[in-house]
């Protein structure tokens, strides 16, 4: 009995290590060139206080969606799916300020609000990735008898309705968008952009994300069989889908100052230019979770 015992405590804790490793090397794998990127060291100074809270806020609102749907078991309780969500975060926040101390970012030199807004704006990419390593980097032989259990998951798509891709394709877009919004690229395409441009740029960014999903056959496509719903119909998911990339890009421009003083021109054309790498992230976002009726024929 007590050798059984023992084992078990030792299988707990080798468990829980793999699985701090591998949310440490999620959250690193897809945060570490925002911990690299100038800009975002510069914002988190100069950005008020609100505008990070707000992007924390919906990064949250972000995990417990992408959580929900993605590796929600049925007979877990929201509360316990809330504390799983800040569990998500904690680990976001010390994986970034470890980052950050190695790389000289933070020291006992920097100032109290730039440690901590620096912290609070390079924890949300590093959340994402750690809410990835729970579900689409996690293998399928770490715990048979969870997957037995796990309702529907991102991989197969089962149980992913409409709205459950229109969140998902949200996250991803502003993943997507989020490493590109600090930088001063999307200011000046969107202002120096002739309306025509921009005119083009819109049917070109649906042409393309709509071939991704629908044609290109990849893993996690979506066939171009209409569903029953207005939402399930290929040409009205990717408008929606890009409705709500503009919606994302709209609210990086904003919190990162790029609205402040603009015409309406030049936070349209903004808007549209970033959208264009949100959407894509939509797109990738939208493939991961499948859900179409490809996956249903194979299946």
């Amino acid at each position: 009995m007590v050798s059984e015992a023992a084992e078990s405590r030792s299988e707990s804790v080798a468990t829980t290590v793999r699985d701090l490793v591998r949310a440490t090397g999620g959250g690193l794998l897809v945060g570490l060139p925002l911990l690299f990127t100038l800009e975002m060291w510069a914002h988190s100074f100069l950005l008020p206080s609100l505008k990070i809270v707000v992007l924390i806020g919906v990064a949250f609102v972000v995990v417990v969606g992408y959580t929900a749907v993605s590796g929600f078991r049925r007979e877990r309780s929201w509360i316990e799916l809330l504390i799983d969500s800040v569990e998500t975060m904690g680990i976001a926040a010390v994986v970034a300020t470890v980052a950050l101390l190695l790389l000289g970012r933070v020291g006992l030199e920097t100032g109290l609000r730039d440690a901590v807004g620096k912290i609070a704006l390079e924890m949300i990419p590093v959340a994402f990735g750690v809410s990835l390593a729970g579900t689409q980097l996690a293998s399928p032989e770490d715990d048979p008898e969870d997957a037995a259990d796990q309702g529907s998951t991102v991989a197969d798509g089962n149980g992913a309705g409409t709205f459950a891709r229109l969140f998902i394709a949200a996250g991803a877009a502003l993943l997507f968008a989020l490493n590109i919004a600090p930088t001063e690229e999307p200011m000046l395409l969107g202002v120096e952009a002739a309306w025509w441009l921009l005119l083009l740029v819109i049917p070109a960014t649906l042409a393309v994300t709509f071939a991704v999903v629908f044609y290109a056959d990849f893993r996690g496509g979506r066939s171009l069989e209409s569903g029953d719903g207005p939402l399930d119909r290929p040409l009205t998911e990717t408008l929606a889908a890009y409705a709500v990339s503009l919606l994302v890009s709209l609210l990086l421009l904003w919190s990162f100052g790029r609205t402040d003083g603009a015409s309406w021109s030049a936070i349209v054309g903004q808007t549209i230019m970033l959208a264009v790498v949100a959407s894509f992230g939509a797109a990738v976002g939208r493939l991961l979770i499948g859900g179409g009726g490809q996956q249903q024929e194979a299946s």
